[in-house]
């Protein structure tokens, strides 16, 4: 485990995005919080195993490890108030947004961080380092161990998976 400096100062560094992260998930500031949280003791038991001079990879690492935090607390509360890839990265909406707009944005987030929550993780992840992320097939098999054509398969196969769920508006097929 790292210094109390280290972990203080990765605590600073990273609270604020996740907890908007998982704001956006949940919907719900205690919910949230309580995300962020699990997700920090995940990250601070595993914290000699990050890579801490790569600021990319610690990035999509923390998203990813607190994104699947937040899907797994909304499963479990059985909440319908997820979103999609570019909701991640937007600011919250402002009060004043155009209420119809917010809930047609909202509504369209909600269906699609649905499936993806449906998805298999590995899909999911993968999805969301090169949609939401916009990292290339290469940067990707670097970040997770993978070939480049590791990644293009599972990127197609994802694709397929969430195209087939949105067609039938259901689970994804097995494989």
């Amino acid at each position: 485990m790292g210094s109390a400096e280290e972990l203080g100062a990765f605590y600073r560094e990273y609270r604020s995005p996740m907890v908007r992260v998982a704001r956006s998930i949940l919907r719900d500031e205690g919910l949230a919080e309580d995300a962020v949280q699990q997700a920090f003791l995940k990250i601070f038991e595993n914290f000699e195993k990050f890579p801490l001079g790569d600021c990319n990879k610690i990035r999509s690492l923390v998203v990813i490890i607190v994104r699947n935090t937040a899907i797994d607390l909304y499963r479990k509360r059985g909440r319908e108030r997820v979103i999609s890839f570019e909701e991640l990265e937007r600011p919250l909406p402002d009060e004043g947004n155009d209420p119809e707009e917010a809930a047609i944005r909202g509504e369209e987030a909600r269906v699609m961080a649905g499936y993806l929550s449906r998805m298999e993780e590995r899909y999911a992840n993968l999805l969301t380092l090169r949609y939401y992320h916009g990292y290339q097939n290469k940067e990707i098999a670097e970040l997770l161990g993978m070939t480049p054509a590791q990644v293009a398969v599972g990127l197609y196969r994802g694709r397929q998976r969430l195209k087939t769920m949105m067609t039938r508006g259901g689970e994804p097929d097995g494989g």
